[in-house]
């Protein structure tokens, strides 16, 4: 018995040397492979701080793609670095003792609060049930026909995913979705259908709103002055996301048709999460009533005070303040709810912001701008080639990192281009809706990877799907906004 524990601790400490081996080995190659691209060639006309700058990007971008270590803490880490390396007094960049702030000056982005805000939101939906209530109530009125049930399922995961994450989202779905699917016939591949539809829902819903998905709140930061509104993001996000989902229910059905002509989901009232203890299921029926009304009254007046934004003109930030400051009061939400927010999520907002100040201050931008050959490619091509290579690195890691990354660089790109403030607007709104479309791998989102985990799907799976949203997406969020917007 005691060989065998030892045999047991010995294979631990085995997986957590490589582990920590693999670690420094990709850190370090990353830190090695980042300082020779930035500093053994010889760029022409860039600076000190903007080499530097160039150094933090790349090192950032590689921790990323490698997931060296997590992707909040490489945000930390290029924050760490700007300051020590750009920050100091009379370095390469900072002239006063205060130039160092202008790295942490995220933390205090309107943005920031907006997030908290629309996950207090989510939190609270979800501490009352009132999501799974609300998924509920529209599945009971779509019938017995398979196609009505996926449209159902579509379309509440894909309002959801607008206003709260596309992890919780697909999370709370699959609660109702599961049992759905053991109600199939063994052989119906419209199993394949239900899923994927909830996972790709969840995805293009999140392109909705500026709280919708993280790439979205890094387009809005870079963009400053330039930023569109709440509801004005929405004029831009939700035509092209309704077209891709519809497009998405065509090709599903297509590919994976129902063998049955009907399913019965009458039992659906029963569902309760299968994640849920007794002891919750029992205090999931006495929640105060009152809860559920407050929680219905603040989602629609903050709702509609983010639509009406041109109206009153109060800043969307502080209109997030309403659900923070009553659903903390009345102990809806409470300080055990508050440590369980996403912080990593702002930590990556934050993180991306930051870097953006960096590549733009140090005129590593400028210099970006002036390297591109602006007499052998146009203004749309660079457009083009940007919201295709988003789409392609996104599959491969954080949609949100990689928003970081090329926000910035296709800024500086299209400022080079031109002066017009709404076509900047228009092409940094195209590449952070389009990061939306990767989904071509398991691992490429959490909705995929949840929907994954159920083992009722394979990998390969997603790669048709993905390849298809993944080359119509762009198009189709370039063609609404070009012929809407200009």
């Amino acid at each position: 018995m005691i060989t065998e524990s030892r045999r047991e601790i010995a294979k631990l400490l085995n997986k957590f040397e490589f582990s920590i081996n693999k670690t420094i080995f990709l850190f370090i190659f990353s830190l090695i492979t980042s300082l020779m691209v930035a500093f053994i060639p010889h760029y022409e006309g860039m600076s000190s701080a903007a080499n530097w700058t160039l150094f933090i990007l790349l090192f950032s971008a590689l921790l990323w793609m490698t997931e060296a270590i997590p992707a909040f803490a490489v945000s930390l880490l290029l924050i760490s670095l700007e300051i020590l390396i750009l920050g100091q007094v009379d370095g390469v960049y900072a002239t006063t003792q205060n130039d160092w702030k202008l790295f942490i000056s995220p933390w205090a982005s309107s943005l920031i609060f907006l997030f908290i805000g629309g996950f207090i939101l989510a939190l609270a939906a979800s501490k009352t049930k009132l999501d799974i209530w609300i998924a509920k109530r529209v599945l009971g009125i779509s019938g017995s026909d398979p196609k009505n049930i996926l449209t159902g399922l579509m379309a509440v995961t894909f309002v959801f995913s607008m206003f709260i994450s596309n992890t919780a989202t697909t999370s709370m779905m699959l609660t109702i979705l599961v049992p759905i699917i053991y109600k199939l016939k063994k052989d119906n591949p419209f199993n394949k259908t239900l899923l994927l539809g909830v996972a790709a829902a969840a995805n293009i819903g999140g392109m909705g709103t500026i709280i919708g998905t993280p790439p979205n709140a890094i387009a809005i930061g870079a963009l400053g002055e330039n930023a569109p509104s709440f509801l004005g993001w929405m004029f831009y996000a939700v035509p092209p996301a309704i077209i891709l989902i519809v497009f998405i229910r065509y090709v599903l059905l297509k590919l994976y048709p129902s063998n049955e002509s009907t399913i019965k989901i009458d039992f659906i009232e029963s569902i309760n999460s299968d994640d849920e203890t007794t002891a919750e299921k029992n205090k999931t029926t006495d929640i105060p009533s009152w809860h559920k009304l407050t929680v219905i009254v603040v989602f629609i007046t903050t709702l509609l005070l983010w639509l009406s934004s041109s109206v009153h003109h109060l800043p969307t930030a502080v209109v997030a303040f309403l659900p923070i400051v009553v659903f903390t009061m009345t102990g809806i939400v409470d300080a055990e709810d508050i440590r369980t927010l996403p912080w990593e999520i702002l930590l990556l907002i934050t993180g991306g912001l930051s870097l953006g100040l960096a590549v733009s201050n140090t005129g590593l931008a400028s210099w970006v701008a002036t390297a591109i050959p602006t007499d052998t490619l146009d203004i749309f091509g660079v457009v083009i080639i940007f919201s295709f290579l988003v789409v392609l690195v996104s599959n491969f890691m954080s949609n949100t990192a990689a928003t970081n990354i090329l926000i910035p660089i296709i800024i500086a790109i299209i400022t080079g281009f031109t002066n017009d403030n709404q076509m900047l607007t228009n092409t940094v709104i195209i590449v952070a809706l389009s990061a939306s479309n990767a989904m071509l791998l398991s691992v490429s989102t959490p909705p995929n990877a949840i929907v994954y985990s159920t083992g009722m799907i394979k990998s390969k799976n997603f790669l048709t799907i993905g390849v298809i949203i993944g080359l119509i997406g762009p198009i189709v969020i370039m063609s609404w906004i070009y012929m809407i917007f200009g």
